[in-house]
Order: C-alpha cells, then sequence, then structure tokens
C-alpha cells in the first residue's frame, strides 16, 4: 500500500534532508539535548500533569515538557541565522504560534495514544495528524484538541447535576455522588473525604475471632521532604531568644493537632537543632517604607509577639515530612523530623506501635 503524506510531514527520528537543507544545516536536536534541565522539569510534572492531559486516564501518560523539547530541537536549526548556537531552554517558553520554523509544520503521529506529541505540537503552531488503532485513543485525543462552547458544556453540566436519581429517592445527581463522599469525623459532624486509602485485607483464621485484618507492611503512608522560605535567626522581642521564622506551612495533612515534631532534627536540613515557629507573612503595604508587623509564636517562651517583617531575602531549607497510619484508630498523622527507631505514639488516640512492624511479616 503506498502512502502520501502532505509537503513537509516531519516523521519523529527522522533525517528531515530536505527541510536541513533549505535552513541550512543540521536540527538542534542532532547536536545536543538539554537532558538535565528536562529531567528537572519532568519530576515534579509527572506528580501532577496538565488539565489537559487530566481529561481522561491513559496509560503510561509522557511528560510534556520531555516531547515540547523534543519537538523544538527537531523543528529548530542548530544554528540561528546570526550564527548563535540554538538554546532548546531559552526556546521553551516563548510563544511560538508565529514562529517560522514551527508554524504550520507539519508533525504526524502514527501512534499517537494519550497524544502528548499532538497536544504539544499544537502548542507550537504545528499542524497535525494523529493516528491510533484504538478507538479510545482517537476520541481521547479528538475530545482533548477540539473546540468547546465553554457555555454550552456548563448548561449540560447543570442539567446533568439536577437530574433526578430514582434509586435515591427522587434526589439530584449533584446530590447523590457528592454524598458517597462524606464521612462523620465524630458523632454529628460531617466532612468531605479528600483521599481514600485502598488496603488489601485478609480474616483471621481464629474461629474466635474471624477480624478482617488491613495487611500492612509498615504504617509510612508516604514522605517527602518539601523546600519551605524562612527568616533565619529572628529575634524574639520578649525574650530576645532566636529561632527560624518560617513563612511557608511545612505540612502534608490539614489537622493541626495531628502534627507532631520529632525530639531532635524537625528544623530542617542543615538547621536540625534550630527551634522553629510557623507565621505567614502579612501583605505588603501600599505605601513603601512603612514597616509590616504581624503575630508570631515565640519556640523559646511560648509569647504570641509582635514581630517586624525583615526587609531581607528570605532562606529556603528542606523539611522532612512523614505521614502515618495508626492502627488503632486508624488516624492518619504527620511527624515532622527524622522518624524515631522504636515505637511511636499516636496524637490521636496515643495508641504506642512500632512503624516499620505492620500485619505482613
Amino acid at each position: 500500500m503506498n502512502t502520501q503524506l502532505p509537503p513537509n510531514t516531519q516523521l519523529p527520528g527522522s533525517a528531515q534532508n530536505g527541510r536541513d537543507n533549505e535552513m541550512g544545516g543540521k536540527r538542534a536536536i542532532e547536536v545536543g539535548f538539554p537532558i538535565v534541565e528536562i529531567n528537572r522539569l519532568a519530576v515534579p510534572e509527572r506528580n501532577s500533569f496538565k488539565p489537559i492531559y487530566q481529561m481522561h486516564k491513559w496509560f503510561a501518560r509522557r511528560a510534556s515538557c520531555v516531547f515540547r523539547a523534543i519537538l523544538l530541537g527537531t523543528l529548530k536549526p542548530a544554528v540561528q541565522p546570526d550564527g548563535t548556537p540554538t538554546d532548546l531552554m531559552e526556546e521553551f517558553y516563548k510563544d511560538h504560534s508565529n514562529d517560522t520554523d514551527t508554524k504550520d509544520r507539519v508533525i504526524l503521529d502514527p501512534f499517537m495514544g494519550g497524544g502528548t506529541t499532538i497536544v504539544e505540537a499544537l502548542r507550537l503552531g504545528c499542524r497535525v495528524i494523529g493516528i491510533d488503532l484504538n478507538p479510545v485513543a482517537w476520541f481521547i485525543v479528538k475530545t482533548e484538541i477540539e473546540p468547546v462552547d465553554t457555555d454550552a458544556l456548563k448548561s449540560a453540566f447543570d442539567r446533568l447535576a439536577a437530574r433526578l436519581v430514582a434509586w435515591n429517592d427522587g434526589r439530584p445527581l449533584k446530590e447523590t455522588l457528592l454524598n458517597l463522599y462524606k464521612t462523620e469525623v465524630v458523632e454529628g459532624i460531617e466532612a468531605d473525604v479528600i483521599y481514600t486509602f485502598w488496603v488489601k485485607s485478609a480474616t483471621c483464621t481464629d474461629p474466635n475471632c474471624r477480624r478482617e485484618v488491613p495487611l500492612f507492611t509498615d504504617y509510612i503512608i508516604t514522605q517527602n521532604a518539601p523546600s519551605i522560605r524562612y527568616h533565619r535567626d529572628a529575634i524574639c522581642p520578649a525574650c530576645r531568644k532566636t529561632f527560624d521564622w518560617e513563612v511557608d506551612l511545612a505540612s502534608l495533612i490539614a489537622d493541626p493537632t495531628l502534627m507532631i515534631n520529632a525530639p531532635r532534627g524537625s528544623g530542617g536540613e542543615g538547621r536540625p537543632t534550630t527551634l522553629w515557629s510557623y507565621a505567614p507573612e502579612p501583605p505588603k503595604l501600599k505605601k513603601r517604607g512603612d514597616p509590616q508587623q504581624t503575630s508570631v509564636l515565640c519556640p523559646y517562651c511560648e509569647q504570641i509577639v509582635r514581630m517586624q517583617v525583615p526587609n531581607l531575602p528570605k532562606w529556603k531549607k528542606r523539611v522532612a515530612l512523614a505521614v502515618l497510619f495508626c492502627p488503632s484508630c486508624e488516624a492518619v498523622w504527620q511527624c515532622r523530623g527524622p522518624l524515631p527507631e522504636g515505637g511511636v505514639s499516636c496524637p490521636s488516640c496515643r495508641h504506642n506501635y512500632e512503624l516499620k512492624k505492620g500485619t505482613v511479616p
């Protein structure tokens, strides 16, 4: 079977001899590729894809920054007209909608999958052809890129939300679905469910027990070390002692009563023994020169004092955080700083247990 492609069709990985000759030399991707810089962008993106790629689940989604860099490296010449080498990272965030190197170039992806190549090529002003044997892939990509009447979409959403559900006593669909994500915190007080942890379980074989036991190798849900900003060596006006005034909240959970600090090392990377306190900075004043003040809890004298915001650049440090599970009351709580080697005590029910000894040997 003979297949004719449109003029200037870009095949991934092809030599592009005709266009190279037209542009006068090699493509940028043939000379170098900013792997380290792209990897720094890809790591956070893997944890939070752009909204367009969250429209529908697709298997093994690729980081869009990688494909944007590949496309730019393939379309851009290695050397600019003024003789300087092309810097792909300098090109990365530019508006390429009227760029002669990318505008109206035809990109063909014969195995488009979830459409990362297609979407990123459109962002660069290219024309695209996407092919996939899977009809689900075709439908997902078509829906991602086709024009949308936002007013009509909102109207359809409102009609769907108001549709009455027969098996739920004629209540609206919106209420029916939202009620599935409610939980009772204490008797008579409901809250929205943000996360649900799915855990395998097994039934105890003792005929007098038959309890359903959740299976954990350990009780550590996740560990992270976010970077936070702080004012170093802030001086308490009451006791004159210095501490780290953190202006970013170091937390992976929402309930302050379920946050505890390790007895040593909770100050953060490079500041393990330094006491600290969190207080967000107030909004900047309209008039320059006016001193900014806010209330801060001193970690030494435990007084709430008024402190002036230093007119200095803020420092940054990483703070070790761990989200833990209590096997007794099933509370999800947080420990700041290095985890203890021995047992821990749940801040909710005071149950003592060892983090590394779960129900699975």
